[in-house]
C-alpha cells in the first residue's frame, strides 16, 4: 500500500494508491477517486491505474483504518453493497 498525500493543482492531481492481488492472482494498482461514510462504515470508490493513467470504471470497497494504513475489504453482502451505492448516489442528488 502507498499513502500518497491527496493534493490538487491546476495541472495534476495525486491520489492515494494501493496494490491488491485479484482473483487472477495478479497484483493490480488502484487509486482512490472518492471516499464516503455510511452507517458508521467507510467506503472508497477506486479505479485501476495503468502506467501513469487512471482507467475508466470504478470499484466500490469498504475500508478500515489501522493506524496510518488501511485495510481494503470486498463487500460480499449484496444488500450492504446496494445500500452503499444508494448512499453514494444520494450525495450527488
Amino acid at each position: 500500500m502507498s499513502n500518497d498525500v491527496n493534493a490538487q493543482s491546476a495541472e495534476f492531481e495525486e491520489y492515494t494508491t494501493f496494490i491488491l492481488e485479484m482473483s487472477d492472482k495478479k497484483k493490480h494498482e488502484f487509486a482512490i477517486v472518492e471516499e464516503f461514510d455510511y452507517e458508521e462504515k467507510h467506503y472508497v470508490l477506486v479505479s485501476e491505474v495503468k502506467g501513469d493513467e487512471i482507467t475508466e470504471g470504478v470499484y466500490l470497497f469498504r475500508t478500515e483504518s489501522q493506524g496510518e494504513d488501511f485495510i481494503v475489504e470486498e463487500i460480499e453482502d449484496k444488500e450492504e453493497y446496494a445500500k452503499a451505492v444508494e448512499a453514494y448516489e444520494a450525495l450527488y442528488q
